[in-house]
Order: structure tokens, then sequence, then C-alpha cells
């Protein structure tokens, strides 16, 4: 009896190791078959991603925590950042980044899904083979016109919810492998960003950054300018408004504070009559340096000579 149970441990111990072998090939090849089909489109691979499912919570997001994101190819698809990952034998999606939020959401499912499980979105109405949901309807009816009809209508059935969150849109589908699947969702999500952009967009409040504040904003969006710069410009308006509203007083002349001599006092009388003046003798001309002159000779006078 002990032999029977011992053989019967046995096999089970090998068909434990071989489902272990397989399982690790198939994850191995479906590996390889994402990162095959990230270098088409120059995507990056990475074999799991935390951090996604911190940003992403609705629609097909809402899954267990234990269900951990795997086989992520990310990179840039006809202009927007674009991810494509698997939730763990759940689904596969792809998300593609917007220009702006919107604080609308978007729930647009084929009809044999279930309704959304958030209480935020209400039924919007029927497009096609698809129903639509969003949190706010009379916002939602902007993007229902005949883009939106058409998206609905052309979109395969595995594509089965298309929907906004934050910065993204998403699709979600069962997981696969197959490239002509993935490429058809990449593209129906890129189209779906398209037709969102009517979407009033998420106003977030943002506080005037205090220039007193030794580290700087607490923003991201507001820390491209440098702290010191803020605080400078802060410090010259406020000069410039005191400087403003003082009353402007003329400056003292540096000529009134020069000190002045005292002008002599002078007692009140005739008006003084100058004499008038003759010419002074010119003064003699001072010899000149040099050779003396000689006086010239005493000669008789000239004679006409007809005369003798």
């Amino acid at each position: 009896m002990a032999i029977v149970y011992f053989v019967i441990a046995v096999l089970a111990l090998a068909g434990a190791g071989a489902l272990l072998w397989l399982d690790r090939n198939r994850s191995q090849q479906v590996h390889h078959q994402r990162a095959v089909w990230g270098e088409t489109h120059s995507f990056k691979f990475r074999e799991t991603d935390s951090k996604l499912r911190t940003v992403f919570h609705r629609a097909a997001m809402d899954a267990p925590e234990h269900v951990q994101v795997r086989d992520v190819a990310y990179g840039v698809y006809d202009g927007a950042e674009a991810v494509v990952f698997d939730l763990e034998d759940t689904a596969t999606i792809v998300a593609v980044r917007r220009p702006a939020a919107s604080s609308v959401t978007v729930d647009l499912r084929y009809e044999d899904v279930l309704a959304p499980a958030e209480d935020d979105v209400d039924l919007l109405g029927a497009m096609g083979s698809r129903v639509m949901f969003a949190s706010n309807l009379d916002a939602a009816r902007r993007i229902c016109d005949r883009r939106m009809v058409t998206l609905a209508t052309e979109t395969p059935s595995y594509i089965e919810i298309l929907w906004n969150e934050g910065n993204w849109a998403l699709g979600a589908m069962p997981v696969t492998t197959e490239d002509e699947r993935l490429d058809v969702a990449l593209d129906t999500v890129r189209r779906f960003v398209d037709l969102l952009r009517v979407l009033p967009p998420a106003v977030v409040p943002q506080d005037a950054p205090d220039p007193r504040d030794p580290h700087g904003p607490t923003n991201d969006e507001l820390a491209d300018e440098k702290t010191e710069s803020l605080r400078d410009k802060e410090r010259r308006r406020r000069s410039e408004e005191a400087a403003a509203a003082e009353p402007r007083e003329p400056k003292p002349s540096l000529l009134d504070a020069t000190p002045r001599p005292a002008e002599p006092q002078t007692r009140p009388g005739p008006p003084r009559i100058e004499p008038i003046r003759g010419r002074s003798p010119r003064p003699a001309p001072e010899p000149r340096s040099g050779r003396e002159r000689f006086a010239p000779p005493d000669l008789p006078p000239l004679t006409d000579p007809r005369d003798r």
C-alpha cells in the first residue's frame, strides 16, 4: 500500500513540474511576442510596471489588487504617448494620452458588457451596438455626432470598453497577443482621443506661489520659474506700487544747498566819474640785436655832365 502512495506522489510531483514548465514557457512566449510587436512601433518593453495600477482605476482597471500589470509596451504613436499592457489573465489595455484632462468621464461599451460599477456615471443612450455612459450628460452630448456613431459602429466587438480617465483615453479587450488586434485597438483609442477634444477641460485651482517660501512653489506646473526670480518680481512690484502711491516732492537743487559768499555792503553815493586820460607816449623801440649800422659817407652832390 505504501508503494502505491509513493507512486501517486511521484506522478503528482511530475505533473506539477510539467505545468510550471508550460506556464513559464507560455509566459516567455507572450513576453517575446509583445516585445516584437512593440519594436514594429518603436516601443520599449518592460515586463511589469506597478505604477500603472495607481494611475488607472475605472472600467476594466477596477480589478483586485493581486492582479498585476504585465508585458508593458510604451512609446509614441501618431504624436501621442501610448501604453499597451496586460492585466494578468484579465484584460489587455491600450491607453493613449490626451492633450488635456477633462472633468467629464465618458464610458462607451459593447451592449453585452455589464454596466459600469462607478456611481458617478449615468446612462446617456444607445449608439449603434454600444451604450454610452457619462458623468455629465449635457457635456457628453457634444461628442455624440456622426463621427462618434461611426466609431461606435466600426469598432470590433472584441474591443469591449472605451473610456477616458484623467489625461488618458483607454480601451479594453480580452487578453491577446495578436498583432492585428493590438494595431486595431491602438488606432481606435487614438481616434477616440480626437473625438473627446470638445469635452470641457478640467479646471484645477492653482494658488499663487508665496515669494517668501524658500522652497519655491509646491505645484509642478508652477515650477518653471525660479523662486528667486518670483521673489524679485514681487519685491519690485511692491516698491513700484508704494512709489506710485506716495506724493512726489521736488528734490532740492544742489545749487540751493551750496553756500554763497556774502556780498559787500556799499553806501549809496554819487556815481563815480572816471577822468579822461591822454594817450601815453609810445615807448622807443629797443635796439635790435646783430651788426651795428654806420652812417653813409659824405659825398659830393651829383651834377649833370652837360653843365660842365
